[in-house]
């Protein structure tokens, strides 16, 4: 899928959705803004969008923002989202999460706009 990457914020584009970088030479996935690869040390890394579905890692709900665009937004949650194509990201999330963590909680991306510091997950499902 092309896309219209945002050379101001790597990781999201004008299309809304979520880019990631992929190692030319061994086809590893990463974060976006990652300088070199970490299994192959190359420096030739290509933008790709992702398929938007991950899983959380950690999140935590904060009370109080540190900044005051999201003190209308309060409470809100933080989460690393595992990516399914390989690399975590930090996230804002949205939705309620399940009362058991037996499970792990799958989210799907909602926006990746360049306003946007972090990109927005939805829950999907535990």
């Amino acid at each position: 899928m092309a896309a219209d990457l945002d050379p101001v914020r790597p990781g999201s584009t004008t299309r809304n959705a979520l880019t990631i970088l992929r190692c030319d030479d061994c086809d590893t996935h990463f974060a976006p803004q990652t300088p070199k690869c970490s299994s192959c040390g190359s420096a030739e890394l290509q933008s790709v969008c992702c398929s938007g579905a991950g899983s959380i890692v950690s999140w935590k709900v904060l009370h109080h923002a540190s900044h005051g665009r999201h003190r209308d937004q309060e409470p809100f949650t933080i989460a690393i989202v595992e990516l399914d194509d390989g690399p975590w990201v930090y996230s804002k999330i949205e939705g309620s999460f399940p009362d058991t963590a037996d499970a792990p909680v799958r989210v799907e991306l909602r926006s990746a706009r360049p306003a946007d510091r972090f990109p927005v997950f939805g829950v999907c499902a535990a």
